[in-house]
């Protein structure tokens, strides 16, 4: 195979051949994702008769050969097929469905069908993987929380206890969140050790593009390691939606009554804020579902790589960010202070240096590469139309992260101040005064939108 030098004398010269001033015209990437999204639509039996909604669209904004939304981009079909189960078992005549040729299938075999959460199979084992995390905190929260709460009445008295539950109960929380981010770390560190993508002597994050989707096979490790980290992070938007909001159903109906004098019709689901509702619930309601979104988006365009360096930069980050709020919750100051700073050093490497200059920055000037590859010059391969239509939203929800790690760096520098000036560890990232008052400041839904009602 060629040298790293020689595969950047080829690229270049691919770069330099590839006539990029015949896409000159397109329109931006939004607007070639919205016209696939709503093709996507329209091309389903249900919707079908709007399959020629481009004739319909006024101001010659649909119409070929320059209309903005006149491009139709295509299901990208290069991608290499994933081996299923009953393929594995096609391709061994000589064996028979057992808990062998599964664990075969699934732990030793390259780019099964467990590679994306578009498959059956990996949405079946995502089902039950975030099922099994679900009960493992059921389990275990309330043990991490007792625990907790001994530490609580050797450190500050029985008293403390009888003010404290909420303390308590997030020790619990952390104590889990503790062992689930140091164990991936671990893991991630262990697996990711010499990968190309990560060791700028061989090209670096050149290696996350150059050659997709042909040369980047899904090895058994990739795979579960985007299930178990996919799992985990829809359980974690899952549990912030539980702590935050209560659901009520209620009759679609309302009869005339002490309430309405006539008869009047409302949505059967109501919306409320909870009472367990945490001071930072916005910004880590944003930060879930961009993951999520990233995770579905990495996973079924098969930009497992970069979406691997996304996810262990920030377990990395998180392994101290538990210690600290652990040490803060049961008032340990000097362990609290050791944890806080390396937090900050952590954070600072991980989500301010790697994650934009490293990561971030591929994702800017390097996906390109995608289309330098033999197969994409030969038209087989991804499109131009493809890559505009896709690369947008990477390079807006990974920037939305950023910004979010922005906002949150400069948060632990007002704690930093704090411990500085007033020696006080108060955890400005969940409110400094609590939940409760959080709430009080905030509109409830039936203020801010009548009720949050669907």
């Amino acid at each position: 195979p060629p040298t790293h030098p020689q595969k950047e004398r080829i690229e270049q010269k691919n770069m330099d051949s590839f006539p990029w001033e015949d896409y000159q015209h397109l329109p931006p990437g939004p607007v070639l994702f919205l016209s696939k999204l709503i093709d996507h639509a329209c091309d389903n039996q249900i919707l079908s008769v709007c399959s020629n909604w481009r004739s319909h669209v006024p101001f010659g904004i649909a119409d070929p050969p320059n209309g903005w939304l006149s491009h139709k981009v295509e299901e990208i079909t290069c991608f290499p097929p994933h081996v299923s189960y009953s393929d594995y078992l096609a391709e061994q005549p000589d064996q028979s469905a057992s808990v062998s040729t599964l664990w075969n299938w699934a732990f030793h075999t390259d780019s099964t069908s467990l590679g994306t959460l578009s498959n059956p199979e990996a949405f079946a084992v995502l089902f039950l993987l975030t099922f099994l995390i679900r009960a493992i905190k059921k389990k275990f929260l309330p043990i991490f929380s007792a625990y907790g709460r001994q530490l609580g009445r050797k450190a500050h008295g029985p008293s403390w206890e009888k003010t404290n539950e909420e303390r308590i109960q997030k020790f619990g929380e952390y104590v889990y969140r503790l062992h689930f981010h140091s164990m991936i770390s671990l893991y991630g560190v262990w697996y990711f050790w010499g990968k190309e993508w990560w060791d700028p002597s061989k090209g670096g994050t050149t290696h996350l593009f150059a050659g997709f989707p042909y040369s980047h096979q899904v090895e058994p490790g990739m795979a579960w390691y985007y299930l178990v980290q996919a799992a985990y992070n829809l359980d974690a938007l899952i549990t912030i939606m539980e702590i935050s909001f209560v659901f009520q159903l209620r009759s679609p109906i309302v009869l005339p009554g002490k309430e309405s004098a006539s008869l009047k019709l409302q949505s059967p689901l109501s919306v409320d804020w909870s009472p367990t509702c945490r001071g930072d619930f916005q910004e880590m309601f944003v930060h879930h579902i961009i993951t999520n979104i990233l995770i579905i988006a990495s996973s079924y365009l098969h930009f497992t790589r970069i979406g691997s360096m996304v996810f262990l930069v920030h377990d990395l980050s998180d392994v101290p960010i538990d210690i600290s709020k652990l040490a803060n919750f049961v008032k340990w100051k000097k362990t609290t202070i050791v944890s806080f700073i390396t937090l900050l050093i952590t954070w600072i490497v991980t989500r301010l240096v790697i994650f934009p200059f490293y990561i971030y920055r591929s994702v800017l000037f390097e996906t390109h590469l995608v289309l330098l590859t033999k197969e994409s010059l030969a038209g087989t391969g991804v499109t131009v139309l493809q890559y505009y239509c896709y690369k947008f939203i990477f390079v807006v929800l990974i920037g939305a992260l950023l910004v979010l790690h922005v906002v949150w760096f400069f948060l632990l520098v007002r704690i930093l101040l704090l411990l500085a000036l007033k020696g006080e560890t108060q955890d400005l990232s969940e409110h400094k005064n609590g939940e409760k008052d959080h709430l009080e400041g905030m509109s409830t839904p039936s203020e801010s939108n009548g009720k949050k009602e669907q």
